[in-house]
């Protein structure tokens, strides 16, 4: 099954987990970033490197690693930022969040208050920003490299 799907994601075709019979197991799991990098389609690949360069212009430090199939970003020792490839609509999108110490309240507004109008709340301490397409991701950077800065200097724990 690894083969088939392989060669049907290498050919431009995407293939969604529902296409997937259960025999046939899951998505491709990545053992390193440059696995996930590499395995990118060219247009998807630059989007990510785009977003990735703001999120390391907010915060150097952050250490990058694999969570969920994705990259991943570790702040003071808590994930804090991790990407979502894997939606319905097939957008980049990158999720804000304060690693599992911090109890999540749904009901409960953000923590960040001053969120540059460019999240969309789950709960008290996770948000997702989705990026369109390249010129969306160009347009809202400044605004998000504000939006990490601010939701970095937010203790995790």
């Amino acid at each position: 099954w690894w083969r088939r799907l392989h060669q049907v994601h290498r050919g431009g075709t995407r293939i969604l987990r529902s296409d997937l019979s259960p025999s046939m197991g899951r998505m491709a799991k990545y053992r390193t970033l440059d696995e996930f990098f590499a395995d990118q389609e060219p247009g998807t690949l630059e989007q990510v490197m785009l977003v990735r360069e703001a999120i390391f212009e907010a915060e150097p430090s952050l250490h990058e690693n694999l969570k969920w199939n994705s990259p991943n970003y570790v702040h003071d020792g808590e994930d804090r930022i991790t990407f979502n490839l894997m939606n319905k609509e097939r957008k980049v999108k990158l999720l804000i969040h304060m690693g599992a110490k911090r109890k999540e309240d749904r009901t409960d507004k953000p923590v960040l208050e001053q969120d540059e109008g460019i999240v969309s709340w789950q709960s008290n301490i996770r948000g997702i920003v989705s990026f369109d397409d390249m010129s969306d991701i160009q347009s809202k950077r400044a605004a998000l490299v504000k939006l990490l800065r601010r939701w970095l200097a937010i203790p995790a724990a």
